[in-house]
């Protein structure tokens, strides 16, 4: 009888920890979250609902499990979420005829190439996760293909700065 209520319980609190990921709904929320994954280091991971990272290790599990629900779920959730609104967003930024908005879009580059770091180290926190570690290798081709196209844009910035020595 106890194992029923206790095999429940945790059953509530699993089916519980599908947090839907709050909705980005400013541009600044955007770039702060692709901000955030770029300075994800090894051995850490993200609490989605309250934006900060945790050490790896039975602590933290037990406490994502248990207290904060939290998964692996959540986190690519988090991630794939944000990439795909990044893309709009410099795709936006590109489009404009705004300087300042050509600007923003030389730093979103920058902060999709310090993400990929983020991304590579997150994937070293879940090595043992097969499937975890296949989807983030697919963000990591998903960011590498779409930024082929927008590298010009940082090489437009170096030659201008070259002019103006």
């Amino acid at each position: 009888m106890y194992s029923q209520i206790f095999s429940t319980t945790i059953n509530t609190l699993k089916e519980s920890s599908q947090i839907r990921v709050r909705r980005m709904d400013n541009n600044q929320e955007i770039i702060s979250r692709l901000k955030f994954i770029g300075k994800i280091k090894k051995g850490e991971k993200i609490n989605t609902r309250y934006m900060f990272v945790q050490p790896d290790g039975l602590f933290t599990s037990l406490k994502r499990t248990f207290i904060s629900q939290d998964n692996r779920s959540n986190t690519l959730s988090f991630i794939q979420e944000t990439i795909g609104r990044s893309f709009e967003l410099l795709v936006t930024y590109e489009r404009s005829t705004s300087e300042s908005d050509k600007t923003l879009a030389k730093h979103l580059v920058n902060d999709l190439i310090e993400a990929i770091k983020g991304l590579v180290n997150l994937k070293t926190t879940y090595i043992s996760d097969t499937k975890f570690c296949c989807d983030m290798d697919a963000a990591l081709e998903f960011i590498n293909a779409r930024l082929d196209h927008f590298r010009p844009i940082l090489l437009d910035n170096d030659e201008e700065e070259k002019e103006l020595d």
